[in-house]
């Protein structure tokens, strides 16, 4: 049950995650009014810089899992030091994935972004705990 957890159903749930950013990155980008010129400000290049670094930061490591986790060939391939941060890593940005949904949840009011959130969060849990298995797992050597 656990391997098909970790084996099939958290990459789908990570590539979910990734198409996700994609349509909210998509969807603020060209569908967004621009009311600079309303508001008398010029938008801020670093900050933008910055935010479409972190963006590609965060997708990457995400798809980046999605193959640590669901591919055989790719998990052999990859050194063991670098699996084992990488998980490690992906796993505790999950964790905070999921607390910034259930802060949004709690805080918000009741509506459609209730269920949005609590599912989201719910799998980023499943995603966090799967990465950190893993990660256990590597560090003890059971084999996968």
């Amino acid at each position: 049950m656990m391997t098909m957890l970790h084996r099939r159903v958290v990459p789908v749930l990570l590539l979910a995650q990734v198409a996700y950013v994609a349509l909210l990155e998509f969807a603020f980008t060209f569908l967004a009014l621009d009311t600079a010129e309303i508001d008398h400000t010029d938008p801020q290049t670093a900050g933008t810089v910055l935010y479409a670094v972190l963006v590609v930061v965060a997708v990457l490591a995400m798809a980046g899992g999605a193959a640590l986790l669901g591919s055989a060939r790719v998990r052999d391939r990859t050194p063991r030091a670098l699996r084992v941060g990488w998980l490690a890593l992906l796993g505790l940005g999950e964790v905070a994935v999921a607390v910034m949904f259930l802060r949004t949840v709690v805080t918000g009011a009741s509506g459609p972004d209730t269920l949005t959130g609590v599912l989201a969060s719910v799998a980023s849990c499943a995603v966090a705990l799967s990465c950190l298995t893993e990660t256990s797992t590597v560090l003890r050597g059971t084999p996968a």
